[in-house]
């Protein structure tokens, strides 16, 4: 049966983490293409974007450091990141009774707007100590 409570929970239990990750990379994605686009404008809300998706890059020094490896390095560490709080939040959600899609999005979001907090934060910090601001 694809659908009921037991089916509901099973797959909020079973894929929260992939869910987080797939969304970290569709947004990491858009932010690439951002880039890529002509413009400065683009360029920085690509990047914006892209700290967002990766809120691991100013832990590796990026911007200021702009190696492929802390790039990459940047994306696994994001990746298992997400990959935690989505499954965190996937066993907060399914502590409930009756729980879906929905109840994981508000355990997911406290989670969310703190990493995103911290990662602006360090990154406006680390303007200010670089003398870019």
């Amino acid at each position: 049966m694809h659908d009921g409570i037991v089916f509901h929970r099973t797959q909020v239990r079973q894929r929260g983490g992939m869910i987080a990750v797939g969304t970290s990379i569709g947004v990491s994605l858009i932010g690439l293409l951002l880039i890529a686009l002509p413009g400065s404008l683009l360029g920085v809300l690509g990047f914006l974007f892209l700290l967002v998706a990766l809120p691991v890059l100013p832990m590796l020094g990026v911007p200021a450091v702009s190696s492929n490896t802390a790039y990459v390095l940047a994306f696994f560490l994001s990746m298992v990141l997400w990959f935690a709080v989505g499954h965190i939040s996937a066993l907060r959600a399914t502590r409930k009774a009756v729980t879906g899609w929905p109840e994981w999005i508000q355990e997911v979001r406290p989670f969310a707007i703190g990493i995103w907090v911290g990662a602006l934060l360090s990154l406006a910090i680390s303007t200010v100590v670089l003398g870019a601001l």
